[in-house]
């Protein structure tokens, strides 16, 4: 990492002391003093709970098999910020960060200091930098993933031509709301009118919020397991082969290198998108699609890093995520000692988490990630307690300790799961990484 690119880095992670601030007020006001790049590219807007980078990803693959320029956005990086942002297969570069960084700089000194604006927050800066960033290199698509939520979300200033809406369950319920319903209206208010929505099949309760959303806005709305729909041949430990009945075709047998059945209706919303980008004249073939799914990549979402002993990262955060996690771990490498490196934040419901966990391993070693939300080690294992012995409780107080642990005492037959947080997935990503470049 260079001198330039590491204090650009320092100043954009120094604006998390502005908080998260959740509004649409600062972000127009930065975009507008660049002419507003945010209106002059071609956006596929993607909100949910659970799935959005996997769907981001897929559609991606398969726009740069249809030999389009496509830009994708998704939060949070695993080990580099440069993963934030990448066009076809190359992330941005260290150079470009600093480069469009040092234009934004008056910027956001001139929204800080305007009346009625507040000081642009961490994510406001970063997803300005996105707009600019694809709109200067002028991609065919940008895949815009939501931070949080979506009514107030930054990327929701764009005018997309496609939204999609992944499966919503309980997450970040301090922000959007205490019920489905709430937290539906406030992910389904990336809807627009003239932009046909991609949905995943939701409770009932949300279901009816995003359909009233789709009605009130006067747009077209496929709805997983009604306009389309995927029926799983078999799921694998490298991936899933399945059916795709769609909205104007059909394939009978793809795959999708992407662990777990719940990522059949994943790719089924990126396929979906796909098949409304060719109708709507973009040239987007057959072969693109089958290409495109085949070789989607979504590292930290059971990605297996070694063999024996067999060690999976998966970036459950929430409890949905890590309980489907957990199900498709259970289910696809049956009958082997579990041991659990686990790592939550604070502001997830941690207790569910660590009980769905703790409860199907038979030992589980207690990290934090290297973040100021991380729950302390002290609270998880006191909740660990409740459902398994004291003595298959190690507490560590970093990934690196907590990794090294487990690979200690782990037999080859043995599986060590690595999850809770994307950001100690992250952490984990890293750690290997080294080794590798140390031949290890």
């Amino acid at each position: 990492m260079n001198s330039r690119y590491r204090k650009a880095i320092e100043y954009i992670y120094n604006l998390n002391k502005f908080g998260m601030k959740l509004g649409l007020k600062n972000i127009t006001g930065l975009l507008s003093i660049f002419d507003n790049p945010h209106l002059k590219i071609k956006v596929i807007h993607i909100a949910g709970t659970n799935g959005k980078g996997s769907t981001a990803a897929v559609l991606h693959s398969i726009l740069q098999k249809a030999n389009y320029k496509a830009g994708l956005y998704t939060s949070p990086h695993l080990v580099d910020f440069q993963e934030r942002m990448k066009i076809n297969d190359e992330y941005i570069t260290q150079d470009e960060v600093c480069d469009l960084l040092e234009r934004l700089k008056p910027a956001i000194q001139k929204i800080a200091h305007t009346e009625g604006f507040q000081h642009p927050t961490f994510f406001e800066v970063i997803t300005a930098m996105a707009y600019l960033y694809f709109y200067e290199k002028e991609v065919d698509f940008a895949i815009m993933e939501v931070g949080l939520g979506g009514r107030l979300d930054a990327t929701n200033v764009c005018q997309p031509l496609i939204s999609v809406i992944t499966h919503i369950d309980f997450d970040h319920m301090a922000q959007l709301g205490n019920t489905l319903a709430e937290i539906a209206a406030e992910k389904g208010a990336i809807i627009k009118e003239n932009a046909p929505v991609v949905c995943a099949r939701q409770s009932a309760e949300a279901d009816v919020v995003i359909k009233r959303i789709a009605q009130e806005k006067k747009t077209l709305l496929y709805t997983f397991g009604e306009e389309f729909n995927a029926t799983l041949i078999c799921s694998l430990l490298r991936g899933n082969h399945f059916q795709y009945c769609g909205i104007y075709n059909n394939y009978h047998n793809l795959f999708v290198p992407l662990v777990g059945e719940y990522q059949l209706e994943n790719t089924s919303l990126a396929i979906a998108a796909a098949e409304l980008l060719h109708n709507n004249g973009f040239n987007i073939r057959r072969d693109a699609i089958i290409e495109g799914v085949e070789s989607s990549q979504w590292p930290g979402r059971f990605e297996i890093v070694r063999e024996k002993p067999m060690i999976i990262l998966d970036g459950g955060h929430n409890p949905n995520g890590i309980n489907q996690f957990m199900d498709n771990l259970k289910r696809l490498i049956p009958n082997k000692k579990i041991i659990a490196v686990l790592g939550i934040f604070q502001d997830k419901d941690y207790r569910v988490m660590v009980k769905t966990v703790v409860s199907q391993v038979s030992q589980v070693i207690i990290t934090m990630a290297d973040n100021p939300r991380a729950t302390p080690a002290s609270l998880l294992a006191e909740e660990a307690r409740r459902y398994i012995a004291a003595d298959k409780i190690i507490e560590t107080t970093n990934v690196k300790a907590a990794i090294d642990q487990a690979i200690r005492i782990a037999q080859e037959e043995d599986v060590i799961c690595i999850t809770g947080s994307l950001y100690t997935v992250g952490e984990a990503e890293s750690y290997f990484l080294k080794k590798v470049r140390k031949g290890k």
